[in-house]
Protein backbone atom coordinates (compact mmCIF):
# COMPACT_ATOMS: atom_id res chain seq x y z
CA UNK A 1 0.00 0.00 0.00
CA UNK A 2 2.44 2.61 -1.39
CA UNK A 3 1.38 6.37 -0.20
CA UNK A 4 0.66 5.88 3.25
CA UNK A 5 2.77 6.38 6.17
CA UNK A 6 3.87 3.47 8.16
CA UNK A 7 3.61 3.95 11.82
CA UNK A 8 5.09 1.75 14.39
CA UNK A 9 2.95 0.87 17.49
CA UNK A 10 4.22 3.68 20.30
CA UNK A 11 3.79 6.17 17.75
CA UNK A 12 0.22 5.37 17.19
CA UNK A 13 -0.84 4.88 20.47
CA UNK A 14 0.88 8.40 21.63
CA UNK A 15 -0.67 10.53 18.77
CA UNK A 16 -3.95 8.59 17.27
CA UNK A 17 -7.35 10.76 18.22
CA UNK A 18 -9.46 7.59 16.98
CA UNK A 19 -9.86 5.67 19.87
CA UNK A 20 -11.27 2.80 17.70
CA UNK A 21 -8.30 2.94 15.85
CA UNK A 22 -6.23 1.46 19.12
CA UNK A 23 -8.52 -1.50 19.00
CA UNK A 24 -6.84 -2.88 16.25
CA UNK A 25 -3.50 -3.34 18.24
CA UNK A 26 -5.80 -4.61 21.01
CA UNK A 27 -5.79 -1.18 23.12
CA UNK A 28 -9.56 -1.45 22.57
CA UNK A 29 -11.27 -4.71 23.07
CA UNK A 30 -14.74 -5.77 22.42
CA UNK A 31 -17.02 -5.08 25.45
CA UNK A 32 -20.30 -7.06 25.72
CA UNK A 33 -21.35 -4.36 28.36
CA UNK A 34 -20.24 -1.77 26.05
CA UNK A 35 -22.12 -2.97 23.03
CA UNK A 36 -25.38 -4.07 24.90
CA UNK A 37 -25.67 -0.50 26.23
CA UNK A 38 -25.45 1.23 23.14
CA UNK A 39 -27.73 -0.87 21.18
CA UNK A 40 -30.27 -0.11 24.40
CA UNK A 41 -29.60 3.37 23.88
CA UNK A 42 -29.99 3.53 19.93
CA UNK A 43 -32.44 6.13 18.95
CA UNK A 44 -36.27 4.85 17.89
CA UNK A 45 -37.31 6.13 14.90
CA UNK A 46 -39.20 8.85 17.44
CA UNK A 47 -36.15 8.63 19.73
CA UNK A 48 -36.24 7.22 22.89
CA UNK A 49 -35.20 8.62 26.56
CA UNK A 50 -31.55 7.57 27.19
CA UNK A 51 -31.19 7.75 23.50
CA UNK A 52 -27.68 8.28 22.15
CA UNK A 53 -27.66 11.92 20.74
CA UNK A 54 -27.26 12.13 16.81
CA UNK A 55 -26.83 7.79 16.67
CA UNK A 56 -28.27 6.69 13.72
CA UNK A 57 -25.95 3.59 13.12
CA UNK A 58 -23.55 6.25 11.57
CA UNK A 59 -19.94 4.40 12.66
CA UNK A 60 -17.75 7.22 10.17
CA UNK A 61 -16.41 9.26 12.73
CA UNK A 62 -14.53 9.00 16.08
CA UNK A 63 -16.23 10.60 19.08
CA UNK A 64 -13.11 13.56 18.85
CA UNK A 65 -14.29 14.35 14.88
CA UNK A 66 -12.00 11.61 13.23
CA UNK A 67 -13.40 10.52 10.15
CA UNK A 68 -12.36 6.42 10.84
CA UNK A 69 -13.72 5.76 7.48
CA UNK A 70 -10.63 7.29 5.77
CA UNK A 71 -8.29 6.13 8.42
CA UNK A 72 -5.53 3.47 7.08
CA UNK A 73 -6.65 1.28 9.82
CA UNK A 74 -10.74 1.07 8.98
CA UNK A 75 -9.73 0.47 5.15
CA UNK A 76 -6.96 -1.78 5.54
CA UNK A 77 -6.32 -3.01 9.03
CA UNK A 78 -3.39 -3.08 10.95
CA UNK A 79 -0.31 -5.60 11.25
CA UNK A 80 -2.12 -8.68 11.90
CA UNK A 81 -4.60 -7.44 9.09
CA UNK A 82 -7.35 -6.72 11.84
CA UNK A 83 -9.90 -3.57 10.63
CA UNK A 84 -10.75 -1.28 13.17
CA UNK A 85 -14.30 -0.35 13.31
CA UNK A 86 -14.03 2.40 14.77
CA UNK A 87 -14.58 3.93 18.25
CA UNK A 88 -17.97 4.91 17.94
CA UNK A 89 -19.03 1.01 17.27
CA UNK A 90 -20.95 -0.75 19.80
CA UNK A 91 -18.33 -3.29 20.48
CA UNK A 92 -15.58 -1.20 20.97
CA UNK A 93 -14.34 -0.14 24.53
CA UNK A 94 -11.01 1.98 25.54
CA UNK A 95 -9.48 3.64 28.36
CA UNK A 96 -9.45 7.18 25.68
CA UNK A 97 -10.77 10.19 27.98
CA UNK A 98 -12.41 11.33 24.58
CA UNK A 99 -14.68 7.81 24.60
CA UNK A 100 -15.20 7.44 28.20
CA UNK A 101 -16.21 11.13 28.25
CA UNK A 102 -18.69 11.01 25.08
CA UNK A 103 -20.50 7.19 26.39
CA UNK A 104 -20.57 8.56 29.57
CA UNK A 105 -22.40 11.96 28.35
CA UNK A 106 -23.90 9.44 25.53
CA UNK A 107 -23.32 11.45 22.69
CA UNK A 108 -22.10 9.92 19.13
CA UNK A 109 -19.96 12.84 18.43
CA UNK A 110 -18.40 15.95 21.00
CA UNK A 111 -19.28 18.18 18.74
CA UNK A 112 -23.32 17.13 20.14
CA UNK A 113 -22.54 17.93 23.41
CA UNK A 114 -23.43 20.52 25.27
CA UNK A 115 -19.85 21.62 26.65
CA UNK A 116 -18.14 20.89 23.20
CA UNK A 117 -17.55 24.83 22.94
CA UNK A 118 -15.78 24.95 26.97
CA UNK A 119 -14.58 21.25 27.10
CA UNK A 120 -10.85 21.98 28.41
CA UNK A 121 -10.19 17.92 27.74
CA UNK A 122 -11.25 18.07 24.24
CA UNK A 123 -9.78 21.50 23.76
CA UNK A 124 -6.17 19.60 25.14
CA UNK A 125 -6.78 16.67 22.67
CA UNK A 126 -7.34 18.22 19.51
CA UNK A 127 -4.42 20.12 20.11
CA UNK A 128 -2.23 17.37 20.92
CA UNK A 129 1.06 18.67 19.64
CA UNK A 130 0.04 20.62 16.61
CA UNK A 131 -0.93 17.47 14.96
CA UNK A 132 -2.88 18.74 11.82
CA UNK A 133 -5.56 15.57 11.28
CA UNK A 134 -6.45 16.81 15.30
CA UNK A 135 -6.97 20.60 14.11
CA UNK A 136 -9.29 19.17 11.85
CA UNK A 137 -11.07 16.58 13.83
CA UNK A 138 -12.05 20.19 16.07
CA UNK A 139 -13.23 21.62 12.92
CA UNK A 140 -15.45 18.55 11.46
CA UNK A 141 -17.17 18.22 15.32
CA UNK A 142 -18.05 21.80 14.23
CA UNK A 143 -19.20 20.82 11.27
CA UNK A 144 -21.38 18.27 13.20
CA UNK A 145 -22.38 20.46 15.87
CA UNK A 146 -24.10 22.74 12.82
CA UNK A 147 -25.07 20.56 10.21
CA UNK A 148 -25.67 16.74 11.52
CA UNK A 149 -23.37 13.69 11.29
CA UNK A 150 -25.08 12.50 7.88
CA UNK A 151 -24.19 15.80 6.00
CA UNK A 152 -20.48 16.03 7.20
CA UNK A 153 -20.21 12.12 6.23
CA UNK A 154 -21.63 12.82 3.25
CA UNK A 155 -18.87 15.54 2.67
CA UNK A 156 -16.18 13.41 4.08
CA UNK A 157 -17.06 10.97 2.02
CA UNK A 158 -16.55 13.08 -1.06
CA UNK A 159 -13.27 14.22 0.38
CA UNK A 160 -11.56 10.85 0.60
CA UNK A 161 -12.44 9.21 -2.84
CA UNK A 162 -10.04 9.47 -5.30
CA UNK A 163 -11.51 11.38 -8.45
CA UNK A 164 -9.55 8.72 -10.62
CA UNK A 165 -10.48 5.41 -9.68
CA UNK A 166 -13.80 6.08 -7.46
CA UNK A 167 -11.92 4.38 -4.08
CA UNK A 168 -11.61 5.69 -0.75
CA UNK A 169 -7.48 6.22 0.22
CA UNK A 170 -6.68 7.08 3.62
CA UNK A 171 -6.57 10.89 5.45
CA UNK A 172 -2.66 10.11 5.84
CA UNK A 173 -2.02 9.25 2.60
CA UNK A 174 1.32 11.42 1.00
CA UNK A 175 -0.18 12.40 -1.95
CA UNK A 176 -0.89 9.32 -4.42
CA UNK A 177 -3.60 7.16 -4.18
CA UNK A 178 -3.23 3.59 -2.42
CA UNK A 179 -5.58 1.59 -5.42
CA UNK A 180 -4.52 3.43 -8.71
CA UNK A 181 -1.36 5.45 -8.07
CA UNK A 182 -2.90 8.71 -8.92
CA UNK A 183 -1.68 12.28 -7.47
CA UNK A 184 -5.32 12.82 -4.80
CA UNK A 185 -5.27 15.97 -2.58
CA UNK A 186 -3.55 15.37 1.01
CA UNK A 187 -4.81 16.49 3.95
CA UNK A 188 -3.87 20.49 4.47
CA UNK A 189 -3.83 23.20 6.77
CA UNK A 190 -6.44 24.88 4.80
CA UNK A 191 -8.65 22.15 6.27
CA UNK A 192 -8.47 23.35 10.17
Amino acid sequence: MSGVRATDRRTFMACCACAGCAGVLRAAEASSRNAKSLKAATPAAGGAAGAVTGLKKNYDFAFCGIYCTACALHLTGGKDGKKCKGCTHPSMESKCAIFACAKEKKVANCGLCESFATCEKLQKHHDFEGRLYRKVARRTCEKIKKDGVEVVAAEQKTRWTCKSCGKLFPWNTTGTCPHCSKPVDVLSEKEA
